[in-house]
């Protein structure tokens, strides 16, 4: 879901590119989880979101890279006191399709 509400403000500017890639990470963090899920029974349940990415990272190395790199945007884009610009909502997109797919393919 949080994927689906990325998508449909993709293509506007301004504040809607923080409520973009703010989605996009919330989506990859929820991908994460059911992934360390499907491959070791168990997820991540702190809140330091990059340790979640480490852990991620045991299960598939490209993966929680892919988490990393949504995570470090998680500050701008949800408390940030800046708009970012389209090169990151087009990275967090990118990364967080990425680790939805993995998760539809690990958990089907």
């Amino acid at each position: 879901m949080y994927l689906e509400v990325a998508d449909l403000v993709a293509s506007e500017d301004g504040s809607a590119i923080n409520v973009c890639v703010g989605n996009a990470i919330l989506a990859g963090i929820a991908a994460g989880d059911a992934i360390c899920l499907a491959a070791v029974g168990e997820r991540y349940a702190g809140p330091d979101h990059a340790a979640a990415a480490d852990f991620l990272g045991e299960v598939d190395r490209d993966l929680g890279r892919q988490l990393h790199a949504l995570v470090g945007l998680k500050p701008a884009a949800h408390y940030g006191d800046r708009l970012l610009r389209p090169t990151a909502r087009d990275l967090a997109l990118r990364r967080a399709k990425a680790l939805v797919e993995a998760a539809r393919t690990r958990t089907l």
